[in-house]
C-alpha cells in the first residue's frame, strides 16, 4: 500500500512538473515600483529572519550582520551554541568584542546562536534513534567544541558539517514560529547570503500572507522541487502555521528523514508537498545564487529586479557587497549591477546628457570617439583601447572601418552604428565560470573569431564571449556577467552587442524603469 501511495505521489509530481514547464507565465513585475503594494508589510514588525550557520563557517556572521542596513528581528540557528555583541548604529551594525565599552550612538545587543541540532534530537519522535551515524557525528563536534579544541571543531566541521545542516531545517523554523507566531513574513538564509532588501520589501507586498506562498529559487527534479537555501528562502504567515502547528504527523515523518537526508532545503520542500504546499515556480528567477560580479545576467532576466546573493564565503567579501549596497535606496535590477559596481555597460551610450551639452547631431557623434591613425593591427587597436579604458569604462572600438589602418575608440556607444563596434578588453571576463550551457570552441585563432562566433548565426542565444589565447579556446556564453580583473590568464572578452541592445529595448516601460536606460 506504502509503495502505491508514493508511486502515486510520483505521477502526480511529474505531471505537475511538466504542466508548469508547458504553461507557465512570467507573473508582471510592475509591483517592484509601485509605491504601495497590495498588502501593508513592515519590516520591523512583520518580517523574521532565520539565519542559518556552523561552527565551520561562523566566521561569517559577523560579516553578515556588519553588511546589512537594518534587517529587523534576525534569530542565529546553528549547531552549537554562542553569541556576538552587535553595536547597532541605525544605518549601520559593527560586531564589537565582548565586554568592550558602548559606543556613542550605538544600541548593543547580544545575538545568541542557538543550537538547532540538539533542539531536533530531543524531539521524541528521534528517542530511538540516537544511535545512528549523524548524531554521533554531531555529538563528536560537540565534545570538541566543549572542551575549547577549536582546531578539532574546525577539521571536523569541514569534513561533515554539510551532514549536520540538514538537522537544522526543522527545529529552526520551529524555533522562529514559537517565537515570532505572528510574523508575516519568515525568510530563512545562508550565513553568506544577502538580501537585497530594497528590492525584497516591494516584492513581499505583492503577496497575501495569509495564503500558503513558499518562494526561492528552484532546483531538483519533479519529484522534489525545491528552494535553494542559499538563494534564500521565503514561508509566508499562513505556511509557516501549516508547517509549524497545524500538521503534526507530517512534522514527524520530515523529522525522521533528516538523518538521512542530504539538503536541508529539499528536506524542507518534501515537509511542505506532504502538506500540499508547493514551491511558486514563477518568481524563481528573482532569487540568485552568486556573488554580484558573477551573476549571471540572462536575456530573460535582464530587466528583471534580483531580490539575493550568494557564494559570499569569506567574509571581506559580504562586507565588499554591504558597502557597494549601501546606499541603494531603490530596487535592484540585474542590469543595474553594472552600474552599482562601477562598470559602464559597453553597449551603453548618454544621449540625454550628450543632447543637452552639444546640441548638433554630427559633433555630438564625433565627441563620442577618439580617432587614431596608423594603427597598423586590430591587435594594436586593441591596445590602444585598453590603455586608455583599463578600468572598463570604454564602449568599444574598431580597426580598418571606413579607412585603413585608422583605430576608433568609442567613449560611449556611437548613436548609429554603421558597423560593429567591436567592445573587446583585455585581462577581463563577461562569461565566468563554464558549464553545459557554454559552447567551447577548440582550436579559435584569434579573438576576433571568437567574437564572429558569438555575433553570426550558430550561436544565436550568445551574449557574451571570452577568448584565451593560450589554449585558443573560444567560450560562447547565454549570459553576460559584469566580471572583474583576470590576471595573468591571456584572455579577451567582449558581447553580442547588437543582441544586447535589441534585448534591453524590449524590458518594460512602465513608469519609472525607461530612465534607467540611459545613465
Amino acid at each position: 500500500m506504502m509503495g502505491l501511495r508514493l508511486l502515486m505521489l510520483l505521477r502526480m509530481l511529474a505531471v505537475r512538473w511538466n504542466y508548469l514547464r508547458l504553461t507557465g507565465k512570467r507573473p508582471s513585475e510592475e509591483w517592484v515600483l509601485k509605491e504601495r503594494g497590495r498588502y501593508e508589510v513592515d519590516w520591523e514588525r512583520d518580517v523574521g529572519v532565520v539565519l542559518k550557520t556552523g561552527f565551520g563557517t561562523r566566521g561569517r556572521v559577523g560579516a553578515w550582520f556588519e553588511s546589512v542596513k537594518a534587517m529587523g528581528e534576525v534569530v542565529v540557528i546553528a549547531d552549537y551554541e554562542g553569541g556576538l555583541v552587535v553595536a547597532d548604529y541605525g544605518k549601520e551594525m559593527v560586531v564589537v568584542e565582548e565586554g568592550e565599552q558602548k559606543q556613542e550612538g550605538a544600541q548593543q545587543k547580544r545575538v545568541e546562536v542557538h543550537d538547532m541540532v540538539r533542539r531536533g534530537l530531543e524531539n521524541p519522535i528521534l528517542k530511538n534513534l540516537l544511535g545512528h551515524a549523524r548524531v554521533g557525528k554531531y555529538e563528536r563536534l560537540t565534545e570538541a567544541v566543549e572542551s575549547g579544541n577549536e582546531e578539532l571543531a574546525g577539521e571536523l566541521s569541514k569534513e561533515f558539517g554539510w551532514e549536520l545542516d540538514a538537522l537544522k531545517f526543522l527545529p529552526g523554523l520551529e524555533f522562529a514560529y514559537e517565537r515570532w507566531p505572528d510574523k508575516k513574513w519568515y525568510l530563512l538564509v545562508d550565513d553568506d547570503t544577502f538580501l537585497v532588501e530594497t528590492s525584497l520589501k516591494p516584492f513581499l507586498r505583492n503577496f497575501d500572507p495569509e495564503e500558503k506562498h513558499y518562494l526561492g529559487n528552484a532546483v531538483g527534479d519533479f519529484r522534489a522541487r525545491f528552494a535553494h537555501g542559499g538563494s534564500a528562502i521565503i514561508l509566508s504567515q499562513a505556511a509557516m502555521r501549516a508547517l509549524v502547528k497545524e500538521n503534526p504527523r507530517a512534522l514527524r515523518t520530515s523529522y525522521l528523514e533528516s538523518l538521512d537526508e542530504v539538503w536541508g532545503d529539499r528536506l524542507l520542500a518534501k515537509a511542505l508537498i506532504r502538506i500540499g504546499i508547493y514551491l511558486d515556480e514563477g518568481y524563481a528567477y528573482l532569487f540568485n545564487g552568486e556573488p554580484p560580479r558573477r551573476s549571471k545576467i540572462r536575456a530573460d532576466r535582464m530587466c528583471s529586479p534580483i531580490l539575493s546573493f550568494h557564494t559570499l564565503p569569506q567574509p571581506e567579501m559580504m562586507r565588499d557587497v554591504g558597502r557597494h549596497f549601501a546606499n541603494v535606496t531603490e530596487p535592484v535590477f540585474w542590469l543595474d549591477l553594472w552600474r552599482i559596481y562601477g562598470v559602464h555597460p559597453p553597449w551603453r551610450w548618454a544621449p540625454e546628457v550628450a543632447r543637452k551639452i552639444v546640441p548638433d547631431e554630427k559633433q555630438r557623434e564625433e565627441m563620442t570617439k577618439i580617432v587614431l591613425r596608423d594603427v597598423r593591427s586590430e591587435e594594436d587597436c586593441l591596445g590602444e583601447y585598453n590603455r586608455r579604458f583599463r578600468d572598463n569604462n570604454g564602449a568599444g572600438w574598431v580597426w580598418g572601418k571606413p579607412e585603413r589602418d585608422v583605430c576608433v575608440i568609442y567613449r560611449y556607444a556611437p548613436p548609429i552604428i554603421k558597423y560593429e563596434v567591436e567592445a573587446w578588453t583585455l585581462d577581463w571576463d563577461y562569461v565566468g565560470a563554464v558549464d553545459e550551457a557554454v559552447h567551447t570552441i577548440e582550436g579559435v585563432g584569434s579573438a576576433k573569431e571568437c567574437m564572429e562566433k558569438c555575433t553570426g548565426r550558430l550561436f544565436k542565444k550568445c551574449i557574451a564571449w571570452t577568448w584565451e589565447s593560450g589554449t585558443r579556446k573560444c567560450h560562447v556564453s547565454p549570459w553576460m556577467i559584469v566580471g572583474e580583473k583576470v590576471e595573468d590568464q591571456d584572455k579577451v572578452s567582449g558581447f553580442n552587442i547588437r543582441r544586447v541592445r535589441k534585448l534591453e529595448k524590449k524590458c518594460p516601460t512602465f513608469d519609472g524603469y525607461e530612465s534607467r536606460r540611459d545613465w
